[in-house]
Order: C-alpha cells, then structure tokens, then sequence
C-alpha cells in the first residue's frame, strides 16, 4: 500500500513537467543589443509562431555606423582638450525596420540545453548622416608676444591645423541638419536559445546583413559616398514567448 502512493506521487510529478513542456506560445517580444564591425546597435522584434518549426518576426533596429579609416586623436598641447576623430565629416547610423523568419533546426530539451534556429530575411533600411562638428582655436595677438584664443565651432576643412582643433562638438550640433539615404537591407544567421525556462527568450545570434543605400553617405572627408555596408553582427536577446488569452 505504501508503495503504491509512492509511485502515484512519482507519476503525478511527471505528467506535471511533461504538460508544462508541451504548452506551445504562439507570440514572441524580444529586446536585443548588438555589435558589429562597424559599430553598436539596439533592436526590438516582435513575432508569431506560423508552425511548430516556422516564426515570423517583424523587427526595429538602430545602428551606428563608422569607417574603417577612422581613429580617435587628442590635441598634446592643450589642457582639457575633446577627443575628436580626425577627418570625420558625419556621424552616420542605419534605422532598418523589417521582417524575419526564424526556422528551427533542432528541439531545446526538456530540461533545457540549446535551441539552434536559422534567421533571415530583410526591409527597409533609413541612412541617417548628422554633420560632425569640431572646436577649433583661433589665435589673435593681443599685445606683443602674448596671445589669446576663440573657439569656433565648424567642421572639417581642406588644411586644418590639428594644433588648432580643440575637440569635438557636442552631439546636438548639427542635429537640425540631417541627410537621409532610403534603401534596402537583408541579413542572414544563427540563433541560439539558451533559456532553461521555455517561456522566456535569451538568445545569442550570429550573422551577416547587407545594407544597400543608393544614394549614399559620407563618413569621412574627401572620400565617395558608400552604398554598401557590409557587417558581422552578435546580437545579445532577450524577451518572452506568450499566448494572448
């Protein structure tokens, strides 16, 4: 008799983690931060399971965008000087707003493990160039052998002095001057969801995206307008996964 309510208790403890495993959430909602090799980005995603294998995501992302040319310099000579990025003419971002589908490739476990996905798909992709500004000293002599200085704001020219450049602006410069690029972008990687609890999302992904910008940007002086930006993109997840009743 005893043993018989034990084994009763055993089989209930089971059938309940068994049903808890086979609840399957149709809504997806997701936050994520990126890296890439041209800089940082945040996303969000949004989505709906259309088959135990097969979700649609619709996602918003910014991103930050730098050249391969760049370097940060600071001015030796002169105290409390700005870092500034010498040669810079904008400070450039992508905004993307598109669709995704994620097709898994293998079932998470019951007791949890990883859940490897492929991600692809695409949208529209916004080229955002804001002006970038630079402090520069402007030298006058104001009796014999001694000087004084302004400081002017403006950007990038043919023959700076870089002794001259005190730092750069404040971002908010150059805010009211914005230049928009529209095209098209798609991306391509892997997903992997490493939550223990099968309702919550964390995930790592890792991929590649095109962004296609016909008219261009320009990031540094006197270099052509890109159209292509290529990137390597890990994207750290995080989110839920629910039902709507």
């Amino acid at each position: 008799m005893l043993l018989g309510v034990n084994t009763y208790a055993q089989f209930d403890t089971e059938q309940a983690d068994t049903s808890e495993v086979k609840i399957l959430y149709t809504y997806q909602r997701s936050y994520g931060v990126t890296a890439h090799n041209l800089g940082l980005g945040a996303q969000f995603r949004w989505g709906k399971r259309l088959s135990y294998f097969k979700t649609r995501v619709f996602e918003i992302e910014f991103q930050t965008l730098r050249s391969w040319k760049q370097s940060r310099l600071i001015n030796p000579y002169v105290v409390n000087s700005r870092s500034y990025v010498y040669g810079k003419m904008n400070d450039a971002f992508t905004l993307r707003f598109g669709m995704l589908w994620k097709k898994q490739l293998n079932r998470k476990p019951y007791w949890g493990g990883v859940e490897l996905r492929w991600v692809y798909g695409g949208g529209a992709s916004l080229g955002i160039a804001k002006p970038y500004y630079l402090y520069t000293m402007y030298f006058y002599e104001i009796s014999p052998g001694i000087y004084n200085y302004n400081i002017e704001t403006e950007r990038f020219t043919d023959n700076p002095n870089w002794d001259d450049i005190y730092g750069r602006a404040p971002f908010s410069k150059g805010l009211g001057e914005l230049k928009f690029s529209p095209g098209l972008y798609m991306k391509t990687g892997l997903s992997f969801d490493y939550s223990k609890d099968h309702a919550k999302i964390k995930t790592l992904e890792v991929g590649a995206a095109l962004d296609i910008l016909p008219t261009g940007l320009t990031i540094m002086f006197n270099n052509p307008k890109s159209i292509v930006f290529p990137t390597l993109y890990l994207t750290f997840s995080w989110g839920k996964w629910f039902n709507n009743y």
